[in-house]
């Protein structure tokens, strides 16, 4: 090669290997960014607000309780201090007083639901039941007729005895009618009302009954508030309690409730 030659192949050289290193020169990527390290701070700084929120609460409840606190030992100093007082109040109150046995309250004679009964004319022993829902007495008797006798009103009827199933034939005084509505009907059927004289354990009386034109199963008389009135006291609990006494027979000696009527 010549030398006049030389300077210009340096100079290409230098061109070409210029050339050359820049195309060697590696390509860089773009910068990709990292959100997750945002997202763990957001998460921390969430957390610590909870906690904050939860302190704050925690406070508020400690110093409700700390108010509570104070009014229960208010409350408590306030109700000792009544509590000390009372004795002297209790000192001036007066003492109790036993009640009565319930014997004395009443001298009135207790019967039960069902009774034996005496009808002191026709001399008639008589199952009886005590209803204190019953205003009049009543007397189950058969064959009744109404008639009249030197202008009076009269009642003819028949009671059975138990003891023999005989019937016994009475005449009585008619005092009154009463009305008795039937069941299911408007009519108003008329029953009549007689004195009859009467034992029931101690108690010797005369009083008015309703008679009744049928039998009743188990007893043949219904003894109402006329008679129990201010005199007897009925136990429901209990049946044959106050069997009859038949008085001593004494003209001069009037019932002791209602001889006179």
């Amino acid at each position: 090669m010549n030398d006049r030659n030389k300077p210009f192949s340096y100079v290409s050289m230098l061109l070409l290997a210029s050339a050359l290193g820049g195309c060697a020169t590696p390509h860089l990527p773009e910068k990709v960014e990292d959100t997750r390290l945002d997202q763990l701070l957001s998460g921390m700084e969430q957390s610590l607000a909870n906690q904050a929120a939860v302190s704050t609460q925690l406070q508020e409840q400690q110093r409700r309780l700390d108010v509570q606190q104070q009014q229960l030992e208010l409350l408590s100093q306030s109700f000792e201090k009544k509590t000390a007082e009372v004795p002297s109040v209790v000192n001036h109150c007066p003492k109790p007083v036993a009640c009565p046995p319930p014997e004395k309250l009443s001298n009135k004679l207790v019967v039960g639901q069902l009774e034996q009964v005496w009808l002191s004319d026709p001399e008639l022993a008589l199952t009886a039941t005590f209803d204190t829902g019953a205003e009049t007495s009543l007397l189950y008797a058969r064959n009744i007729n109404l008639f009249e006798r030197d202008g009076k009103r009269w009642v003819r009827f028949e009671l059975i005895n138990p003891a023999t199933g005989a019937p016994a034939s009475l005449e009585r005084r008619l005092k009154r009618t009463v009305g008795i509505s039937q069941a299911g009907s408007a009519a108003t059927k008329r029953r009549p009302v007689v004195k009859m004289g009467i034992v029931i354990g101690r108690s010797n009386q005369t009083a008015e009954f309703t008679l009744s034109d049928r039998s009743h199963q188990g007893y043949q008389a219904r003894i109402g508030r006329n008679i129990l009135k201010d005199v007897m006291i009925v136990d429901v609990s209990k049946k044959n309690i106050a069997p009859y006494v038949l008085p001593k027979k004494s003209p001069d000696s009037p019932d002791s409730k209602g001889a006179t009527r």
